[in-house]
Order: structure tokens, then C-alpha cells, then sequence
């Protein structure tokens, strides 16, 4: 009975652990395939990885001369509206500087006509007053001229008739 119950107990192994072997296997088997398949993923991930790292240093190079590119561009757009503010502040000046000589060159006509114009006033009065006096003098001539006449009118009566 032994036996039998050896053979039975060999047969009953035999029945489920060859299943389970073959199972065992085959979990191994796709275990090891899995693996497999999953390294060669993660070099396929580390290549992609690698290519985009790539990629992305390509285009952070290309964006530091693109930023390189728009401070050269601020820079110089700085230094256009600098020039434009100085040439404006320059055309200012010139404008100011033309507005004070035209008002300077106002000044000076006023001035000088009032200046040309004051000795002619101070001439004028000085003749006003020579002509008063020739008039009074003439007067007093025209005065004393009659009297004579009226003197020698009084001596000869030819002169009567003259006044």
C-alpha cells in the first residue's frame, strides 16, 4: 500500500506540479520577456530622452540669440529714441535761441528809434525856441521901427501918410 500510495502520491505531483512547472516556465519565460521588452523601453525612453535634451539645447541656444538678437534690437531702438530726444532738445534750443534774437532785434529797433528819435525832439524845441525868440525880437524890431516912423512922421509930414 505504500507503493501505491507512493506511486499515487508521485502521480498526483507528476499531474499538478508539471502544470505548475510549465506555468512556473512560462511566468518565467514571459517574466524574462517582459523584462526584456521593458529595457528595451527605457533605452528607447533614455534615446528619446536623450534627443530631446538634444532638441532642448538646440533651442536654448536658439533662444539665448534670440534674446541676444532683442536686447541688440532694444539696445539700438534705446539709442534711436536717444538721438531723437537729443535732436529734439537741440531743435528746441535753436527755436529758443531764434525767438530771443527776434525779440532782442524788436528791443533794438524800439530802443534805437527812441534814441534816433530824441535829439530830433530836443532839436525841435531848440528851434521852437529860437523862432519865439526871433518872433518876439522881430516883434520888438517891427515895434521900434514904427516908433521911428511915427517919430519922423511927427518931424516931416511927407512920412504921415506911410503909417
Amino acid at each position: 500500500m505504500k507503493k501505491i500510495f507512493l506511486i499515487f502520491f508521485v502521480a498526483i505531483i507528476v499531474i499538478f506540479v508539471a502544470p505548475v512547472r510549465s506555468f512556473a516556465q512560462n511566468t518565467l519565460l514571459s517574466e524574462r520577456e517582459m523584462l526584456v521588452k521593458l529595457y528595451e523601453k527605457m533605452e528607447e525612453i533614455s534615446k528619446q530622452q536623450i534627443e530631446i535634451s538634444k532638441q532642448l539645447a538646440v533651442n536654448n541656444a536658439k533662444i539665448e540669440g534670440m534674446d541676444k538678437r532683442i536686447d541688440s534690437l532694444e539696445k539700438s531702438t534705446d539709442k534711436r529714441f536717444d538721438d531723437a530726444n537729443k535732436r529734439m532738445d537741440m531743435l528746441f534750443y535753436t527755436m529758443l535761441a531764434i525767438l530771443a534774437g527776434i525779440f532782442g532785434l524788436i528791443g533794438f529797433v524800439v530802443y534805437d528809434r527812441q534814441a534816433s528819435v530824441k535829439p530830433i525832439l530836443e532839436d525841435n524845441k531848440q528851434l521852437a525856441k529860437e523862432i519865439e525868440q526871433l518872433s518876439q525880437r522881430e516883434l520888438r524890431h517891427e515895434e521900434n521901427v514904427a516908433n521911428y516912423f511915427k517919430k519922423i512922421a511927427q518931424i516931416d509930414s511927407r512920412f504921415a501918410g506911410i503909417l
